[in-house]
């Protein structure tokens, strides 16, 4: 590929999800994408990463149906307001009318909530914590960008009932803790947690909590959120519980959920070079690959060798194939180097002789002459992690900026990153910078002057987003 992906992000991205094999996008409807080993493989190894982690903190798994009914998604007036462009409806079973029209999930606050208030009696039936791994479909009007802005795209959505608003705040607390493990952990993204301005929280919310991290091309990516919901749906959906003295309260609630395909998105494109994918260890499809370096009269002993070393790898749990294909060695290397593999190992005749392997790290490209016997991947895939951890990172922090008026704004946002300024408050105010980036977050305990009047504000951060 050798492209590098500060000349032309959108199609450096592009290259590489095509000829990575991370998806199609040919299926014909727009925004509905088919996804190959290359991408579904990652976002399993996330799902199955975070589904571990929320069913320790005592998440039930559940599968709800894709189809809600027009009365109960409709139940909520501030909730279906939000997504009323949005809603995929199903209105006939072949060329018979519905008695009443069906909506394609876009979220599953209203399925949901509407059974809680069915399995929610007493106090002794809280807290409820469920959790799903499915896909939701949104008919965004705005151009779509693969993994980034679909119509179909998967995710996992958790959702709670708890008797008291202390509980409630735990767990969004404890959520945090869980997507920062995934995120920064597992992926090794960098990120920020946002609360959203109150005019971009999610329907029906109490406030809005949102991960971003920051693309290639400046902009911000939100990878999940975190939705305190209050009282306001169990008072909609009856959800209430009768106390020790039969009183009865209505239930306080949260819901969550990361994109899968945005989180995938992120990983390509934070991590990538001008070759492709770098993958982080533990969720490449494949972790090392072993290309045998073979000559006639050497041939057998060669691949005997690379035999024996895929199975003892595999014995340590690690992914591994043997490219023996009859190409060059360079369009092996080119190969998996573009699909981002952690590890290369060569094994050739010189390599059995001194009873090593030749080594080739993805993320540095460093070349590594290793004894067999001193091979520690384990030690290499955790070096690997803590160096993509730190690039990140470091390429981030120097993403971020600072504004004191509106020249400054401009000119920061103009190359992208999250600028740091501050906002009086006044809707004028906002009307003007809103045009120019969005407001991410509005830290009301930090005081700083308004980019736009000047006046006495406080600390925001603005960014271009997708």
């Amino acid at each position: 590929m050798e492209f590098p992906k500060e000349e032309d992000f959108s199609e450096w991205y592009h290259k590489v999800l095509d000829e990575a094999q991370v998806i199609d996008q040919r299926y014909p409807i727009k925004g509905m994408l088919v996804y190959r080993k290359w991408g579904l493989y990652i976002i399993r190894q996330a799902q199955q990463y975070l589904e571990r982690r929320l069913e320790e903190d005592g998440h039930e798994p559940v599968l709800f149906p894709v189809l809600i009914p027009e009365d109960v998604l409709g139940k909520e007036s501030e909730h279906i307001a939000g997504f009323e462009n949005e809603v995929f409806w199903v209105t006939h079973a072949g060329a018979t009318p519905l008695e009443r029209k069906l909506a394609l999930r876009p979220t599953s606050e209203t399925s949901m909530y509407n059974l809680f208030s069915l399995w929610v009696r007493t106090h002794g039936d809280l807290p409820i914590k469920i959790h799903q791994s499915c896909a939701v479909y949104r008919y965004d009007t705005k151009h779509t960008r693969p993994l980034i802005r679909g119509r179909e795209f998967l995710w996992n959505e958790g959702h709670t009932a708890f008797a008291t608003r202390k509980e409630a705040l735990e767990n969004i607390e404890t959520i945090i803790g869980i997507y920062g493990k995934l995120i920064g952990d597992l992926l090794c993204l960098p990120y920020q947690v946002n609360k959203r301005p109150d005019w971009d929280k999610f329907p029906g919310a109490e406030y809005t909590i949102a991960f971003e991290t920051l693309m290639p091309d400046g902009k911000t990516l939100q990878i999940a959120t975190v939705h305190n919901l209050g009282q306001h749906f169990s008072k909609v959906f009856d959800i209430t519980y009768a106390d020790e003295q039969g009183g009865r309260h209505h239930a306080w609630q949260t819901s969550y959920g990361p994109g899968f395909g945005r989180l995938l998105a992120a990983v390509i494109s934070v991590h990538g070079d001008e070759k492709g994918m770098i993958l982080p260890p533990q969720v490449a499809p494949v972790q090392a690959v072993i290309v045998p370096i073979i000559f006639k009269d050497t041939e057998g002993k060669v691949r005997k060798e690379a035999e024996a070393l895929k199975h003892k790898l595999e014995k340590h749990g690690i992914r591994v194939e043997i490219d023996d294909r009859e190409i060059r060695p360079g369009e092996k290397y080119y190969y998996w180097e573009q699909r981002g593999v952690p590890l290369r190992i060569e094994i050739g005749p010189r390599d059995l002789e001194k009873k090593q392997v030749v080594v080739v790290r993805r993320d540095t490209g460093e070349k590594l002459f290793v004894p067999e016997a001193d091979l520690d991947v384990h030690k290499i895939f955790s070096d690997i992690e803590a160096n993509l951890k730190k690039k990140a990172q470091e390429s981030f922090n120097h993403r971020i900026k600072k504004a004191a008026n509106m020249q400054e704004l401009e000119e920061r946002l103009t190359t992208g990153g999250i600028i740091e300024a501050g906002w009086c408050g006044k809707q004028e105010c906002a009307k003007q910078i809103e045009p120019i980036g969005t407001i991410l977050t509005i830290e009301e305990d930090k005081k700083t002057d308004c980019v736009n009047c000047g006046n006495p504000g406080t600390h925001i951060r603005i960014a271009k987003t997708y």
